[in-house]
């Protein structure tokens, strides 16, 4: 829900601790994100402090991409007619043996010939096909990443997967056909795995392969935004290290979603640090998920799904747009999701919900 093109080719040296399994000479990295529209009135612009593509850019820098191998437009740079001009001629620079990685961060939505797009700031539809299209036909390289954070992202997801013969990976805020949040919760996470975080290393193995990456995005989105994650990683690519030699945690509840009480309200954040098991440094969940106190451990609380409806069980759901609560029944449930088809409606319809929009049938 963030407008911001990320590609880029994976050479990373995660932080001091951690390195990567690339080489940033063969990291090429094209970045567009989009706060602010020319069209104020369709989509809505976003708080530019703290913006997380910024964070991903200098991320790859500070791991020794090279400067032509960046491409970044944002905001009014970021036109359709721009993004097009820019990105062909961008990508045909590369080798054969280089990665790409994609990301898009932004406005999502699906135009009248129901594809997904990625609003640019002004100009013509931007759809998720044409991307990966776009990709196809011009990068040299055979493996290719594609992520978005926006509304609707999951249109990406679909689209790489009619390129069997690539190694194209997706990895998406929410399934194709769902809204997603203002926030930058899917972005930190990737960055989080870029960076090479302990509490990412689900194994403690010393390295964080795209799969664990694709859970711990996929965990994140739906307890923190209440949304499902979408995501395609090819089997060729299960086990690629995004970042190895990462430190093990120093305490096991590093990593481990909290809730702390503040005058009588809980707050939900994850532990990032330890003070010999004495206080536990939170990292609350928020716009850019900056803010962090120390915390005794007396006062934190293991974060668990309020409540779960099995499968099978008749619920109702309420539809913000009417403001009606419509029966359904459970197919299959996610950490705190359920997954839902509506009675009395054909299969398109159904849906991950959140928690806070499902109740049991009266």
């Amino acid at each position: 829900m963030k407008t911001a093109f990320f590609l880029f080719i994976f050479t990373l040296t995660s932080l001091a601790q951690s390195k990567s399994s690339f080489e940033p000479q063969r990291t090429w990295v094209c970045m567009i994100g989009v706060l602010e529209w020319a069209d104020a009135n369709s989509f809505a612009s976003f708080e530019k402090k703290g913006r997380v593509d910024a964070k991903i850019v200098q991320f790859f820098q500070k791991q020794g991409v090279p400067s032509e191998q960046i491409l970044y437009l944002k905001d009014q740079q970021a036109t359709t007619k721009a993004i097009r001009a820019a990105m062909a001629p961008f990508l045909r620079q590369a080798k054969p043996n280089d990665v790409l990685f994609f990301y898009y961060c932004g406005h999502g939505y699906k135009n009248d010939a129901k594809k997904v797009c990625f609003a640019s700031y002004q100009g013509a539809d931007w759809s998720a096909e044409e991307m990966v299209r776009t990709v196809n036909e011009n990068f040299a390289g055979n493996t290719a990443f594609f992520t978005a954070d926006c509304c609707n992202s999951g249109g990406l997801s679909q689209e790489v997967r009619k390129f069997p013969q690539r190694n194209y990976v997706a990895l998406n805020s929410v399934v194709p056909t769902n809204v997603s949040t203002g926030n930058w919760t899917f972005s930190n996470a990737l960055l989080y795995g870029l960076k090479g975080e302990s509490f990412v290393d689900t194994d403690q193995n010393g390295k964080i392969t795209l799969s664990e990456l694709a859970n711990y995005i996929d965990e994140e989105m739906a307890i923190v935004e209440g949304q499902k994650a979408a995501y395609f990683v090819p089997e060729t690519l299960r086990t690629w290290a995004i970042s190895s030699n990462v430190s093990p945690k120093k305490d096991k509840r590093i990593g481990q979603r909290v809730q702390v009480d503040y005058d009588g309200t809980d707050w939900l954040g994850f532990v990032v640090d330890s003070d010999a098991g004495k206080k536990f440094n939170v990292r609350f969940y928020s716009y850019t998920n900056n803010e962090t106190d120390w915390v005794a451990s007396s006062r934190l609380k293991p974060f668990v799904c309020p409540k779960s409806y099995p499968v099978g069980s008749s619920v109702e759901v309420y539809y913000a747009d009417d403001k009606k609560w419509y029966p359904a029944k459970v197919l299959k449930t996610y950490s705190c999701l359920h997954y839902i088809h509506y009675n009395d409606y054909g299969s398109e319809w159904d849906e991950w919900i959140a928690l806070s929009n499902i109740r049991a049938k009266k």
